[in-house]
């Protein structure tokens, strides 16, 4: 009886105890509170952001000055010639006291030229067919008899032709072609040298020569290697590939290397190249040469005085 009166006597407290804490669960309801600091996320990123914007502009405004400033302690001409040409002045006329001045100034170049003066002074024995760059096969091995080993020739300039012609005539003169051409032809015909001068009138773009001005002189030095082997030195081009590698700069004197691939009868196939004084090349080509049919019968006078 005493047990039953004890556990009727404890149910009131544990009802009691459960009405003041409530369910287990009911916490999940209750708003949480943080103690952790609140900061601003959204201006942090902000922050950021144009902190490695003003970085990044910072580092290309310094590359941009270094670079610019490199440039002027150590220029490229030909860079800077391209960014900032000098504008071309009116040549003068050929019998001008300016024009005499600048014909004579070129020709007292094209003569000092270290790769005209090395190739005067190269020497092959006198039996010897092939050209410099080849093994002799047919000189014999007791001879000592030395020719030199290319001919020197002036194309035009002892009569010049008449206005028919673009290169000899058309653009000769100060600022174009103030000079005749000099060449230099192996003893087989095979291989020419020749060294030209190009004024600052012969160019497209400020200062650069114009890309149908090399491929004409190209087809005409192709032309003149090629005449050699055609039954008659005479013939037309059939086709010329031209190759433009670097641009070629005006007021400057260019090396132009000619040689025969191949002959077979009425055609001739050459090929050939445009260098800088410091061997760069510039421009590169080949060509066919065709004799016509009634070449004979052509008056060639004016081809014979450019293969003279």
């Amino acid at each position: 009886m005493s047990r039953l009166v004890r556990l009727a006597s404890a149910r009131p407290n544990l009802a009691s105890r459960r009405a003041i804490t409530g369910p287990a669960h009911s916490n999940h309801n209750l708003p949480s509170i943080s103690t952790k600091p609140q900061f601003n996320t959204t201006s942090n990123s902000n922050s950021r952001k144009s902190f490695s914007f003003l970085s990044s502009s910072a580092f290309l405004t310094v590359g941009l000055l270094s670079g610019f400033t490199l440039a002027l302690v150590a220029p490229r001409p030909n860079l800077l010639a391209l960014l900032f040409p000098v504008p071309t002045p009116v040549s003068p006329g050929a019998d001008t006291p300016e024009g005499r001045t600048i014909t004579a100034q070129v020709e007292a170049g094209l003569q000092n030229l270290q790769l005209v003066k090395q190739l005067r002074a190269q020497l092959v024995p006198a039996l010897q067919t092939q050209s410099p760059n080849e093994t002799s096969l047919t000189s014999t091995e007791d001879t000592t008899e030395l020719v030199p080993a290319y001919t020197e020739s002036r194309p035009y300039a002892a009569s010049v032709p008449g206005p028919h012609s673009l290169s000899a005539y058309t653009l000769r003169g100060p600022g174009k072609f103030a000079v005749a051409p000099l060449v230099f032809t192996t003893r087989d015909k095979k291989e020419a040298v020749f060294f030209v001068h190009v004024g600052g009138g012969m160019c497209g773009h400020e200062g650069v020569v114009h890309g149908g001005l090399l491929a004409t002189l190209l087809d005409e030095s192709l032309g003149r290697t090629a005449f050699y082997s055609l039954p008659n030195n005479i013939g037309v081009t059939a086709t010329l590939t031209v190759k433009y590698r670097k641009p070629t700069f005006a007021n400057q004197y260019l090396v132009i290397k000619t040689h025969t691939e191949r002959a077979e009868g009425r055609k001739v196939w050459v090929k050939g190249r445009i260098e800088n004084l410091s061997g760069e090349t510039l421009v590169e080509a080949e060509a066919l040469f065709v004799e016509p049919r009634m070449a004979k019968f052509l008056n060639s006078s004016t081809v014979k005085e450019a293969l003279k």
